[in-house]
Parts: structure tokens; sequence; C-alpha cells
């Protein structure tokens, strides 16, 4: 009995294997995977592991750092990639779930890319890379006219951000502070001039901690 998929997988892996597995058996595929096949009590794994490598019509990699150091993972695909060198059969293919080199002879494959999706948009990736369509839109493409090449529009500014109102907040309070100060100056060295010039000197040491911040985050 032929199958139609094998997942190819390093043991690290086994969570996103069987979230393939499972997408690709409700939509009506059949599936070989060793968690659910090769493990049964009693059964010879690497026997049952052989007899679905030859069932199966593809094989999935579930390609990541993990699986480039399984030398099981490297057996399985190369023994399809041997059937099928050009790979114009498609019968192996590389499903990334994690930012990786795919390696000289299986980067050689274009992967689909599943890491960074959502799991909705992810299961619907999947389910269009194996049924071997081509990649037409599925809509009309709007009609380009004869008309000159409309560029992307320029990004309007997305408004002063709040540090930077903050720290003009505080400018506008030190000199309001500062006029105060000077208007309020008796000149006299009591407590009342000596408190403004405590009060000037506290909100300058911070508007100064405030603006190198700033530029910090700026440059």
């Amino acid at each position: 009995m032929t199958v139609d998929f094998f997942i190819s997988y390093a043991d690290e892996d086994l969570t996103w294997a069987e979230w393939i597995g499972w997408q690709l058996e409700n939509e009506g595929y059949t599936v070989r995977l060793g968690a659910w096949d090769h493990e049964t009590p009693g059964d010879n794994s690497v026997l049952a592991r052989d007899r679905d490598l030859r069932a199966a019509k593809r094989l999935i990699a579930v390609v990541s750092t993990s699986y480039h150091f399984s030398s099981r993972g490297g057996a399985e695909w190369s023994s399809f990639a041997r059937d099928d060198p050009s790979g114009e059969g498609l019968t192996v293919l590389p499903v990334e779930v994690e930012p990786t080199s795919t390696g000289a002879l299986l980067g050689n494959l274009t992967p689909v890319v599943l890491h960074g999706l959502p799991e909705a948009r992810a299961a619907a990736v999947l389910k269009r890379a194996v049924t071997h369509t081509r990649l037409k839109p599925s809509q009309r493409p709007g009609f380009p006219g004869r008309g000159a090449p409309r560029f992307p529009r320029r990004a309007t500014p997305a408004g002063m951000r709040g540090d930077t109102k903050f720290l003009l907040g505080l400018l506008v309070l030190d000199t309001l502070g500062f006029l105060y100060g000077a208007a309020a100056y008796n000149g006299d060295g009591g407590s009342g001039d000596l408190k403004r010039a405590v009060i000037a000197l506290v909100m300058l040491v911070f508007t100064v901690a405030t603006l190198k911040r700033w530029f910090a985050r700026r440059f």
C-alpha cells in the first residue's frame, strides 16, 4: 500500500512533525510519521521505517538546525533524492520550521517556510505547497494600463514621539522657571532666592539627563 507522505524529522522537532502530519491527514492525505507508526510495542522500528519509506510517494523534511545534525534524517531524504536528483518530481519537500541553512544539497530545493507565521497562515501555506499547483494568484491581477509606472507613496510622518513631547515640555518648564526666578529675584541672598536656585538646578540636571537619553535613542 502506498502513502502520500513520509515525514522526516529530528527528535527535537517532534511537535512540528506532528502538527504537519495532523494538518495533512485532516486534508485527506495519508501520512507516516515515526512517533505515530514506528514505535508500536513489539514492532521492529527499523523495518517499519524502511517499509514506509518504500511506500511513500513523497517525503517532507522538517528542516531545522537539529535536522542538519540528524544522520537518520539525512539518510531518509537522500534516499528520495537519489531517485529524483533534479527535483523535478517534487518528491522531497523541505519545510523550514526555524531560520537555518539548508545545506549544499537540500538547499537546492525551494523550501516551504513556516517559522514566524501565525498558525492559520502556516496551515494554508503548507496545504498549498503539497498540492503541486502553480503559484498563480487566486484573484485576477489588476490591469496596469499604459500610464507611467506608479511608485509607492512616501510614508507620511507618524507624528511626534512621546519622548520628544516630554523633552519639549521640560524645556518649556525650565524656561518658565528661569523667567519666574529672574522676576522674583531679590538679590538679598534670602531663603526665597536659595529655594528658587535649588529648584532651577534640579530641573536643569533632570532636563540634561533626559536630553542625553533622547540623543542616545535617536543617534
